[in-house]
């Protein structure tokens, strides 16, 4: 009898259904499941292939923001010399991230519609799965759409558009063309409406709210150049609390809305390939922006640390190196936080989609809420053209290394003008892997003239 309990014990054991993953034929069928979905899908976001590192990186990379300094001469520092081929490592990495992103959002969205339990927020996990997956597809478009003078302009490219999750090999998984960015951009609106109607406010935490799928979509709008619609959603987000006075700090940003939320187990990559030993120093400040910082700018000492310093944040003292930022320095625990939207960033959209639309008081007052918190005085500018000009170099200097500068010089057809070496326009749209446009034969389609 003892051996018969021990056999069947055993058994049982070998048996378990594991509880990290579930089969894709089971699906979701309990609140708890989908809880431990959506976690999975934000966990798809913080790759180190995606919002843990590459993501902004590789927009600050060819922006010239960052440079390089280290060793991955043909990834990072490809990229940063605007000459990325298709073969690129970390182009097909990237990708490969932001559509693993995209098939989590997929799979709970779809599974979660089975779920009759009245105590699961239904709608509430799938508005925070559907602003996932709008965030996802604004990357790609981002990097790989539309056309070389910016976004929203007749005929601008697409990236292949799944709305449905594969859970078996076949008509599921077979090969998809590119979308139009028009039909891309409307799947993005109509997740973000989604998520505005059925998200809580809220502003701070590691989750995305009401707050910032309205600050998502105004930041849409504004890289379509639908400036009315931009200011429409960035006037409905509530103003941070002191916003004005707050100190301008890094990681710890007080006007965050959302961030990504790092751990000593579960950790971020930024501070690690900025900072000396015992880390990479794969990343410097670019060779322009300290200069571009006014006189006065409380932000140049964080964005640009010009000698060694000794800090203490939470309690815990740091040393910042020289040559580094104070964006991303937490070495020994990697716990960094990422700001994903900030409520600087709906100030300047106010402030920009005010000066294209005419209304150049609103627009000033806006942008003199930023220069202020930055210690800088009023603008001067009293143009329409000179105030769009300081928003954007307030834009570049405020979120530094957060991954945005190379999309505003795109969205405003200002990259060979910024970056007048970068004489090959095409190059402004990022190459699709050619991982991608060779295993489909073709039917994803290669970006014009690589």
């Amino acid at each position: 009898m003892s051996l018969g309990l021990t056999v069947g014990a055993c058994d049982k054991l070998v048996n378990v259904e594991p509880q990290n993953s579930i089969s894709s034929d089971k699906g979701f069928t309990t609140k708890e499941d989908a809880a431990a979905g959506l976690l999975g899908a934000y966990d798809a976001t913080q790759s180190s292939d995606y919002y843990g590192l590459a993501f902004p990186t590789m927009a600050d990379l060819i922006s010239g923001d960052v440079r390089h300094v280290g060793t991955f001469v043909t990834t990072y520092g490809v990229i940063g010399a605007n000459q990325t081929l298709p073969d690129n490592i970390q182009v097909g990495n990237t990708w490969n991230s932001i559509y693993l992103a995209i098939g989590r959002a997929n799979y709970l969205i779809k599974e979660s519609e089975k779920i009759n339990d009245p105590a699961f927020p239904k709608l509430t996990t799938q508005g925070e799965a559907r602003a996932l997956r709008a965030l996802h597809y604004m990357n790609l478009i981002g990097l790989w759409g539309g056309t070389p003078q910016g976004y929203g302009y007749a005929g601008g490219l697409g990236v292949p558009l799944r709305l449905l999750p594969t859970t078996a090999i076949g008509p599921e998984t077979e090969a998809i063309g590119r979308a139009s960015e028009a039909d891309v951009a409307a799947a993005i609106r109509e997740d973000l409406d989604f998520a505005i109607a059925n998200l809580p406010t809220g502003a701070g935490g590691n989750r995305v709210t009401k707050n910032a799928a309205l600050a998502l979509r105004a930041r849409f709008e504004l890289r379509e150049r639908k400036y009315a619609d931009a200011l429409k959603f960035a006037q409905q987000v509530p103003a941070i609390p002191n916003f004005a006075t707050s100190a301008n700090t890094g990681t710890t940003a007080p006007d965050a809305i959302w961030q990504l939320f790092f751990s000593n187990t579960d950790q971020s990559q930024y501070a690690f390939y900025w900072y000396p030993s015992p880390s990479r120093n794969e990343f410097d400040p670019g060779s322009s922006i300290a200069a571009a910082h006014p006189a006065g700018d409380k932000r140049l000492p964080i964005n640009v640390v010009s000698a060694s310093t000794a800090v203490t944040v939470a309690g815990s003292p740091y040393t910042l190196a020289a040559g580094t930022t104070q964006k991303y320095y937490r070495t020994s625990t990697r716990d960094d936080r990422f700001n994903m939207v900030r409520y600087a960033e709906v100030v300047l959209t106010i402030a920009e989609a005010a000066a294209q639309t005419g209304d150049l008081i609103t627009a000033k007052t806006q942008l003199d809420i930023i220069r202020t918190r930055a210690g800088l005085a009023p603008t001067t500018a009293i143009t329409a053209p000179a105030l769009i000009t300081d928003i954007l170099l307030q834009r570049r200097l405020e979120f530094a290394y957060e991954g945005l500068y190379w999309f505003d010089l795109r969205r405003t057809n200002t990259v060979q003008t910024a970056l007048p070496s970068y004489t090959q326009s095409f190059r402004n749209l990022f190459p699709i892997p050619f991982r991608e446009v060779s295993l489909t034969n073709g039917l994803i389609a290669q970006n014009p003239l690589y």
